[in-house]
């Protein structure tokens, strides 16, 4: 049966929160188009159209949407410290591209998946919409700069450019550098963990299927222009918190090795959640137990 909600693309449709989206919003009725250079580890929804393009040389679709879903990115902040002029000819240079795409086919809004990495370090109280941007890394900053090109054509061109600043994600599926699968795969694999610094280090950690429900959210959103919402629950846990629940679910314990801080890394992200709860009607329903 044809569809009366917005027709979406959704670009990093293969990765880790690409594929909930893609399987969140086809199960709300939307008609969803996925585009990825990558096939999906899960196979999306049987009516979910595929594309397969790199968004930065790749021929683009011909048709037109009402909504990008621009999730296709290069993820981390570790990794972006040695290789920034990847991150910058994909996170930047591809996104350019897509929104000069949008600009073209008149699509009426993009929904951009930002980070909690823009903030910088903060002095451990949540971090607002508002507050001073102090990116400490090429990934962090590719975001930022990001948000700044969606800003330019919201003005320029009347495209509404919703930035979520996404904190944390984890969920199963995740990348397996991230701290959680990591701390799993190694315990079970009976091997030692090195954590960079002490392990006080507090992240807020949003569950993808929240995330999810955020860009749901913001697609139906009835306001226009450029807005940023903080995605995240409002609390923290440290990074010892998340090794000792990865024990708890492995029932075992591990060795633990300490390092030096990584230069990349920052000592808290929290998120102040008001305005995503005020603006959009959302707020995180999966606490990390």
């Amino acid at each position: 049966m044809p569809s009366n909600k917005p027709s979406v693309l959704v670009t990093g449709a293969s990765g880790f929160i690409g594929s909930y989206v893609v399987r969140h919003l086809a199960a709300a009725g939307f008609e969803v188009t996925a585009l990825d250079l990558r096939e999906p580890v899960t196979l999306h929804p049987e009516r979910v159209r595929e594309i397969r393009c790199d968004l930065r040389d790749g021929a683009l679709p011909e048709g037109g949407f009402d909504t990008i879903i621009h999730l296709a990115a290069l993820g981390g902040v570790r990794p972006s410290m040695e290789r920034p002029s990847d991150y910058l000819a994909t996170n930047v240079a591809g996104t350019v591209r897509l929104l000069e795409w949008a600009r073209q086919r008149e699509v009426k809004r993009v929904i951009f998946a930002s980070s909690s990495s823009v903030y910088g370090a903060t002095d451990g109280t949540p971090s607002a919409e508002d507050d001073p941007l102090s990116p400490c890394s090429p990934y962090a900053l590719t975001k930022v700069q990001g948000e700044q090109w969606g800003e330019l054509y919201a003005r320029k061109y009347g495209i509404d450019f919703l930035a979520l600043r996404l904190f944390a994600v984890w969920g199963d599926g995740q990348r397996p550098d991230l701290a959680l699968e990591s701390f799993r795969r190694k315990i079970l694999a009976r091997e030692t963990i090195t954590i960079h610094g002490d392990g006080s280090q507090r992240r807020d950690l949003t569950h993808v299927s929240d995330v999810a429900r955020a860009v749901e959210k913001s697609i139906a959103w009835t306001g226009h222009g450029f807005e940023v919402f903080n995605i995240g629950t409002g609390t923290n846990h440290s990074v010892n918190d998340m090794l000792r629940a990865a024990e708890a679910w492995a029932g075992m314990t591990t060795e633990v090795k300490y390092g030096p801080a990584h230069p990349a890394d920052v000592p808290t992200t929290l998120a102040d959640v008001r305005k995503a709860r005020e603006v959009l009607g959302w707020k995180a329903e999966v606490r990390f137990a």
